[in-house]
C-alpha cells in the first residue's frame, strides 16, 4: 500500500516499525496455538499463499 520510487509515503518506515513492535509484543505476552490439532490447510496460490478455509488458532496468555 506505500507504493514505491522517489515519492513513496513518507510514513513506510515508520508503519513497519510500529508493526513489528506490536507483533513483538503479542508474541512475547501470550501463546499462539492451533484451535484444531489436525486442521487441514485448503493453500491459495497467490501473490502471497493463503489459506482458503482460514486458520485458526488459540491464544492465551504466557505465564511468566
Amino acid at each position: 500500500p506505500f507504493c514505491a520510487g522517489p515519492r513513496n509515503c513518507i510514513g513506510q518506515k515508520f508503519a513497519m516499525w510500529e508493526m513489528k513492535c506490536t507483533l513483538s509484543k503479542i508474541l512475547r505476552n501470550f501463546e499462539l496455538r492451533p484451535a484444531i490439532p489436525k486442521h487441514t490447510l485448503k493453500l491459495t496460490p497467490e501473490a502471497v499463499l493463503k489459506s482458503s478455509n482460514g486458520v485458526r488458532i488459540q491464544v492465551r496468555p504466557r505465564k511468566l
